[in-house]
């Protein structure tokens, strides 16, 4: 049984986890049912058996982790919620909770370990984190990182060790180059934004990143921060100002927001692409940031791209399954998720996909090769820098 229930995390939103009325409306947005078609795992069935433990009749069991832990925290089910239950602050709760009572799953001690260690999601040394610079052409890393800058590109850790979208970074730098903006890197004193640890419910070791990563931005004498990540978005321009110690008195923008400032300032000219696109909203961006707007502006700001809207859009979005560090408990149900947007990319009839994420473009691109065989023609997937990219050089 619980034994000080007035110490948890889920007591605290008793009045939003009892308000549930059991109506079933989330069923049908979440990802993670439409694969399962499991009531354990739907937002309903999780909030049935946080209601138990908080009533002192269950405790935090392993078998109740890995159903709190199987979500990509899209918070599709909180939009959707008629009786205005704040399910993704319930479950980020139930998180810390599980990790209080070391009940979470044990992969995220290896998540834990990396970080501590190197400063990022993927390996154990944060050397090289900006060796993305060495493939553009004509380009000097030494050149990028600066004593101090305007703006402060923060590129994350997916952007920075994952291959599949160096080309992210390297659109960006070159952007601001064309651009003339005074930019810096922080190469390998970029640490991770604490984003992993957050949604695992590890909130005390993400501290540590937050005071650090505000501190080397202050050293920089910055302005402004900008950021591909729509979850690095979301943690400094959300969560920062609760998690640090040092004050957050810099700008912080998405590249969406940022590229569409740069664009209405004139300081980037735009060639024709004749093609047909589509935009896919991130959930860290849209959803959890109310970021809608500012990429599609982006995009229709492009001459001779015809833009057509997915069946599922703005905050009705379907997720992509790159979420909540989902990949990493259930590779296979993520991947699962990931075919099922693909499919939906398809019946839209596109030429290209636009995201604004790196993990969203990696999750997609990936399924969308698994449908190849499928596909009436190639579909394109690119990050919103990458158009831009494109467009300015009339490629």
């Amino acid at each position: 049984m619980v034994k000080d229930k007035q110490k948890t995390k889920i007591s605290l939103k008793k009045d939003e986890l009892f308000n549930c009325s059991r109506c079933g409306n989330c069923l049908a947005v979440c990802p993670i049912y439409k694969q399962e078609l499991d009531e354990s795992v739907t937002p309903r069935g999780k909030l049935s058996l946080l209601e138990a433990v908080d009533k002192g009749v269950m405790d935090f069991t392993n078998r109740l982790s890995d159903k709190i832990y199987t979500c990509t925290m899209c918070n599709s089910c909180t939009v959707e919620c008629p009786s205005g239950v704040a399910l993704k602050e319930i479950f980020e709760a139930a998180r810390l909770d599980l990790v209080d009572s070391h009940r979470y799953p044990e992969i995220l001690d290896m998540l834990k370990k990396r970080i501590a260690e190197g400063h990022n999601v993927t390996f154990d040394t944060n050397e090289g984190r900006a060796d993305w610079v060495k493939q553009i052409p004509g380009a000097k890393l030494e050149d990028m990182i600066k004593d101090s800058a305007e703006v402060v590109y923060f590129a994350g850790c997916v952007s920075s060790f994952s291959p599949r979208t160096f080309s992210i970074p390297r659109s960006i730098v070159q952007l601001l180059d064309q651009a003339d903006i005074d930019f810096t890197l922080l190469g390998d004193q970029e640490w991770c934004c604490g984003f992993p640890l957050l949604s695992s419910g590890m909130e005390e070791e993400a501290k540590k990143l937050a005071d650090y990563n505000v501190a080397k931005i202050k050293e920089k004498k910055a302005k402004m921060l900008i950021t591909s990540c729509p979850s690095c978005y979301h943690t400094w321009k959300h969560t920062y100002a609760r998690l640090s110690t040092e004050a957050v008195d810099f700008e912080i923008l998405h590249i969406s927001q940022y590229l569409l400032k740069i664009l209405k300032e004139g300081k980037l000219s735009l060639n024709p692409l004749h093609m047909t696109v589509t935009y896919h909203d991130p959930c860290d961006l849209g959803r959890n940031s109310d970021v809608y707007e500012e990429p599609r502006e982006v995009i229709q700001s492009v001459p001779g791209i015809q833009y057509v809207e997915l069946e599922k859009n703005r905050a009705q979005a379907n997720c992509c399954g790159g979420g909540g560090n989902l990949e990493s408990l259930d590779a296979d149900l993520a991947a699962s998720i990931a075919l099922a947007k693909a499919a939906e990319i398809a019946d839209a009839n596109v030429d290209a996909v636009i995201s604004a994420c790196q993990q969203c473009e990696r999750t997609i691109g990936t399924a969308l090769k698994k449908k190849k065989k499928e596909l009436k023609k190639k579909i394109k997937v690119w990050d919103i820098s990458e158009l831009v990219l494109k467009s300015v050089q009339g490629k």
